[in-house]
């Protein structure tokens, strides 16, 4: 699940200087993960807007069966092969 989103400035990169963030939560073998993921965007009100409405979002969390703590988001996985717009 999607916990917390945010608009951050994103260091050393010009082209993208803005990414919005995710903060999300999983359960593997019993235990709680979190994992973190950023999408790159061109300016602030656009990584806004790719995070508007993803807060607790449920999401498919890919993870090492060997190295739970290890994780991923794909778009791919996603509902309608989204993460973020």
């Amino acid at each position: 699940m999607i916990d917390r989103v945010a608009a951050r400035p994103a260091k050393d990169r010009p082209f993208r200087p803005w990414q919005g963030e995710f903060t999300y939560t999983y359960v593997a073998n019993g235990e709680y993960y979190s994992g973190f993921h950023r999408i790159r965007a061109r300016s602030e009100r656009r990584a806004e807007e790719r995070i508007s409405g993803w807060q607790g979002r449920m999401v498919m969390v890919r993870y090492s069966p060997t190295k739970p703590e290890i994780s991923v988001l794909l778009k791919s996985d996603q509902p309608g092969g989204q993460l973020g717009n």
